[in-house]
């Protein structure tokens, strides 16, 4: 990972990068069948999340080229997401195919990770389909939980302050 990194909040310049890797991440990697107009109505929600400061989405770059972004937040009820109030949340988390296993998805968890710690937030949890492998060499632990919205395990760090 010999590369120039930047991590920046999405900002418009950024929206047509944002909206290309969110396709990927959920047509490609998640399988989940989306329309041009659902996923141009996703990618708008979760920007105008991120602009009326309910949620973070910061992209992440390497020698300028955007190649992942992180999707996190402070648990409250105006958020469409809100398991538990006062908690931080990873929300989504993508790197592109080419780049991974090349620890870019750490970095971006551990810059959400600093975020939220910097908004008191004592724990931090996520939802995720595996709970072994990346998350548990991050330090998440499965709960033994299951997410009533999506049906996925639910993980959770102590943050230290």
């Amino acid at each position: 990972m010999e590369s120039f990194i930047e991590i920046k909040p999405i900002t418009d310049y950024e929206f047509e990068a944002f909206a290309q890797m969110l396709a990927i991440c959920f047509i490609g990697d998640y399988d989940i069948p989306l329309t041009d107009s659902q996923l141009s109505d996703l990618c708008t929600d979760m920007t105008q999340s991120a602009k009326d400061r309910i949620t973070s989405i910061d992209i992440l770059f390497a020698n300028n080229e955007p190649i992942g972004f992180i999707q996190y937040q402070i648990d409250n009820p105006n958020s469409d997401w809100c398991e538990f109030e006062g908690y931080g949340c990873i929300r989504e988390v993508y790197v592109n195919k080419t780049h991974r296993k090349q620890g870019y998805g750490r970095i971006l968890v551990t810059h959400a990770e600093d975020e939220l710690k910097k908004q008191s937030a004592e724990h931090i949890y996520l939802t995720s389909d595996d709970a072994t492998g990346f998350w548990l060499s991050v330090g998440y632990t499965d709960t033994g939980e299951i997410c009533d919205k999506n049906n996925n395990n639910i993980l959770i760090k102590q943050t230290q302050q």
